[in-house]
């Protein structure tokens, strides 16, 4: 059991949901909101009345008496902490006097729930019963309906290409908006997803489109009805085998579906005692999904397998979610769960240890590293002829040099063979950072993403990190 000794500074910093929170609760701790402030004798536990909105004070606790501190708070706010706890922690490193207390009432009735689900979970494990049976009659009516919706979607690319591209006009944008929005009825978040940006692209084409913008139009039609028709050809074979549920393919989170990690280890997809090191981190802001995503990718540090993280946070509740950041440490993963896919897969655990990275960690990411830019290459060949896979496929490239042009741009060289550097909108400024720090690199290697552009038929190279012998820089 802890004790309040563990809020520092550093703790509020990490605890606080957002910066605005953070900045609410220093304010109101230096106007001395607070009109009561106690701990108990055992120090597990501060509590206070602090001043507010409401004609009452609001009752804020930081409890520390169990594995993790647990705040509350009696503010509307459904922030957690509030800003009303924060502020509490920030008159405890203050160093504002503290009046010993008794634990108040409802603190030790939440406190006496808190053991029993606790005695309950203990006992579930020493006693396990039969997971109860799926729901195959409600999955295949969810099956059935996305099939429904499916033949909606197919009609709006039937529609645009029967038309022609530039035939869109506001009138007919607004509609395929309707049918885009209609098609969240029907459990298709990624279809629906592809039609949006779609819509989203036709509405900004330019008066004279040139060849660039029509062909990612049609890029994006062609994905849209490959993934159609997987998904159809997915959810009859499942209807006429009576296999309704989960399996091991990406079409099942494709079309809404959500991954418990049961399932994920009923079909042997989790690896045990895994070393993970992070690469790059960033945060991916969709505007058509109206999500924010902190977006990491990992290294295994024993296979060599690249995976990425994602933390999704949309638009209307972002000021409840905690943004998540990079992470500089060696990650012991007891169990790791891995979703669908191939290259790239994303991952999830529940708990970790972490460690110092130390120069044995970065020599473990070289030796793993792909030796030339020809083999990253046919890996994201692999990869991208997938039509429903990510625009880019993240390898790690070992390089001999890296150069500038006049013109600025950026070329790698790994032996006999080049790859032109370019710019990725998920990491802005990584090639004029790379630029800076270029004529001081004595070899390593890059990490990044594998393009393919259409319109110019070559693959070009997003940096995003580089790791050399003792750090991986973050660009």
């Amino acid at each position: 059991m802890a004790d309040v000794n563990i809020i520092t500074e550093d703790f509020i910093n990490s605890s606080a949901i957002n910066s605005s929170a953070l900045a609410n609760a220093k304010k109101i701790s230096k106007q001395g909101g607070f009109k009561k402030l106690c701990i108990t004798a055992d120090n597990t536990l501060i509590f206070g009345d602090c001043y507010g909105s409401g004609s009452k004070p609001y009752n804020s606790s930081v409890d520390c008496s169990g594995e993790t501190p647990v705040f509350r708070c009696s503010c509307p706010s459904r922030q957690i902490p509030c800003k009303h706890c924060l502020a509490l922690m920030c008159e405890w490193t203050a160093k504002k006097t503290f009046t010993t207390e008794e634990v108040p009432e409802d603190v030790a009735r939440k406190r006496e729930k808190i053991e029993k689900r606790a005695e309950k979970a203990a006992e579930a494990a020493e006693n396990p019963k039969a997971a109860p049976k799926p729901n195959k009659s409600a999955a295949a009516k969810k099956l059935k309906k996305q099939r429904e919706g499916l033949d909606l979607a197919e009609n709006f690319v039937h529609d645009i290409l029967k038309n022609g591209i530039g035939s869109v006009n506001k009138a007919a944008a607004s509609q395929y908006a309707a049918l885009a929005k209609q098609l969240g009825d029907y459990y298709l978040p990624e279809p629906q997803a592809i039609m949006n940006t779609i819509i989203k692209a036709v509405n900004q084409l330019s008066e004279q489109p040139d060849d660039r913008e029509t062909n990612n139009i049609i890029a994006l039609c062609v994905r849209l009805g490959s993934s159609i028709k997987k998904s159809r050809a997915y959810i009859d074979s499942k209807l006429e085998s009576g296999e309704v549920l989960p399996e091991d393919s990406i079409l099942y989170e494709e079309m809404g579906g959500i991954w418990k990690l049961t399932q994920l280890k009923e079909l042997g997809l989790y690896r045990e005692n895994t070393r993970l090191i992070e690469l790059s981190f960033t945060h991916v802001n969709d505007e058509v999904r109206q999500s924010v995503t902190d977006e990491g990718y990992w290294m295994d540090l024993g296979t060599g397998d690249i995976f990425r993280t994602e933390n999704i946070i949309p638009y209307k509740s972002a000021k409840y979610i905690k943004s998540a950041d990079a992470r500089f440490e060696v990650y012991s993963v007891k169990e790791l769960y891995l979703y669908p896919g191939s290259l790239n897969r994303r991952i999830r655990w529940e708990s970790a240890e972490s460690s110092p990275a130390v120069a044995g960690d970065y020599k473990e990411v070289l030796e793993k590293a792909e030796e030339s830019i020809s083999a990253a290459v046919k890996k994201a060949k692999n990869e991208l002829k997938n039509t429903l896979s990510r625009p880019y496929a993240a390898v790690l490239i070992k390089f001999d040099s890296i150069e500038y042009a006049e013109d600025g741009h950026g070329v790698m060289k790994c032996g006999d063979e080049t790859i032109a550097l370019k710019e990725c909108e998920f990491y802005t400024d990584a090639c004029s950072t790379l630029k800076l720090i270029a004529g001081n690199l004595e070899g390593g290697a890059v990490f990044g993403g594998l393009f393919y552009d259409a319109f110019d038929h070559r693959f070009t190279f997003s940096p995003f990190s580089v790791v050399t012998k003792d750090d991986i820089i973050r660009l």
